[in-house]
């Protein structure tokens, strides 16, 4: 079968519209509608419907048109490793990173990292629960996660380079801002609670957080909307403490102390796969990881955490 078929098949499909889909492929609509027939008579059945609101798939053109979105996704796959190639690079890496430790170091991430002129660095954004599954499958080389995830380890080498807290914020709106008294757990029941990171490894037990209350929003994923909340309510949230400090968007009169006992630990480890390290280059990789991550272990203040 061509399957430049089953790739135009794909976006007509992702399109909804043939003509929509022919401005994508830049075709005309006659040529267009001949590859779907020469689709059709090869499947033996029809593989698109119209409908009022443009084409819909069949249940046998749907399962074509996934097969022809990898296509699509490995030919411009393809494609950026040939101008790869051209460029001079070696290889390509994929690291998986943690939302708040991407916007906390992004500047330094990047700085550093470019200075490296034989390989190309795609750095993937997610949470941790998510993003380790990629690890294991193969899908990313390295993940900078936190340290104390539950996780089958087997296969996984865990180092961990960057050590860190738990810790409570208050919004700036917070009658909290500033105070330089514990607040005890009734107190905090009483308070409005956002989720930080519930799938990140992030996600403190409901008696560490708030007692017995449920927060009644959680955020997974980016960071950007917790710390905006920090800076223009009352709310509340748990965070890894000397990371948010880091970024400069929360301050640390927004930090409080609370009754009970300190924060659980929320470090961060360079995680990989532990046959990964067999590959020279890996090797190589796995070190210029790791001192980035030694160097900022190194620079970057505790804010007088119990670390």
């Amino acid at each position: 079968m061509n399957p430049n078929l089953l790739r135009q098949l794909a976006i007509v499909v992702k399109q909804g519209s043939l003509s929509r889909a022919c401005e994508q492929l830049y075709v005309t609509q006659p040529t267009l509608s001949r590859s779907i027939k020469l689709l059709e008579m090869k499947v033996g059945a029809p593989v698109l419907i119209r409908t009022r609101y443009g084409v819909e798939p069949t249940e046998i053109g749907a399962r074509l048109a996934q097969i022809g979105e990898r296509i699509l996704a490995e030919t411009e796959q393809g494609e950026e490793v040939i101008r790869q190639f051209h460029s001079g690079y070696h290889n390509e890496f994929v690291i998986g990173i943690d939302p708040l430790w991407e916007f906390a170091t992004v500047e330094q991430m990047t700085a550093y990292f470019m200075k490296e002129k034989r390989y190309v660095f795609h750095f993937r954004t997610g949470s941790a629960a998510a993003q380790i599954e990629l690890l294991q499958n193969g899908e990313l080389d390295f993940l900078l996660a936190p340290a104390h995830l539950s996780v089958k380890q087997g296969t996984l080498d865990r180092q961990l380079l960057f050590r860190d807290r738990s810790g409570v914020f208050v919004g700036k709106k917070s009658m909290f801002l500033g105070t330089h008294k514990r607040v005890s757990q009734a107190v905090l029941e009483k308070q409005n609670w956002m989720v930080a990171g519930a799938n990140a490894g992030f996600l403190d037990r409901p008696s560490e957080l708030v007692g017995l209350k449920a927060a009644s929003i959680a955020f997974t994923g980016s960071i950007r909307s917790v710390l905006h909340l920090l800076n223009t309510t009352d709310m509340l949230v748990r965070l890894p403490a000397r990371m948010a400090l880091m970024t400069g968007d929360v301050g640390i009169e927004q930090m409080i102390e609370v009754e009970g006992p300190l924060g659980p630990r929320r470090d961060i480890a360079l995680w990989s796969k532990a046959d990964s390290m067999e590959r020279p280059e890996c090797l190589k990789i796995h070190k210029l990881i790791r001192d980035f991550m030694q160097a900022m272990e190194d620079s970057v203040p505790t804010f007088e955490l119990d670390l």
